[in-house]
């Protein structure tokens, strides 16, 4: 799958999924419905953190140099604290298994971009810490875990990043993940 995405150019996206029934673990009775709506909502990103871990823990990016892959619709301000921690364990004796020549934040910024929501509080901040051509919203609105303000939210989170950081989140980085000439 990597190669043939590698190949034909175009991104490997990771997106929350409700997974078969058959595949869900039993404490989520069924994985719809409103009485485990909030919480199927708020732990929903975590698969996908996990499904990215493994990206640097079978040493993908190192294997599929070319090869893009896009995080989607899990939140974006955990992926500062996210490539801290693997970029530490990966200098310690827990990296040894991780056969990437470099730390996993560099592939990080070499090869991956982040989806984010525009009432994550903290995101103006480390957007430019963790790259800002790294990141864009999640234009998927309205959309039923946000309230109906998320276009105000968005003004907000824009004012608040630096002049030249705003034409990224706002679309400028989905069209270098994607690859369009528009």
């Amino acid at each position: 799958v990597f190669a043939a995405a590698q190949e034909l150019g175009v991104p490997f996206g990771i997106h929350p999924s409700f997974e078969p029934l058959w595949a869900a673990p039993g404490r989520f009775e069924k994985m719809s419905g409103a009485r485990n709506s909030f919480f199927i909502n708020m732990t929903a990103g975590d698969a996908i953190k996990h499904a990215f871990t493994t990206f640097f823990q079978e040493g993908i990016f190192d294997l599929f140099a070319e090869l893009r892959v896009i995080v989607l619709e899990c939140g974006a301000s955990w992926i500062s604290h996210w490539l801290d921690r693997m970029d530490s364990l990966y200098v310690s004796p827990q990296g040894r298994s991780v056969p990437l020549k470099e730390l996993p934040s560099y592939y990080f910024r070499r090869q991956c971009w982040i989806s984010a929501d525009p009432d994550e509080t903290l995101l103006a901040s480390l957007i430019p810490h963790v790259g800002s051509d790294r990141f864009f919203w999640a234009s998927d609105f309205p959309h039923p875990d946000h309230p109906p303000d998320y276009i105000d939210h968005m003004n907000e989170l824009v004012a608040k990043l630096p002049e030249a950081d705003r034409p990224g989140l706002l679309g400028g980085n989905v069209l270098e993940a994607y690859r369009l000439d528009v």
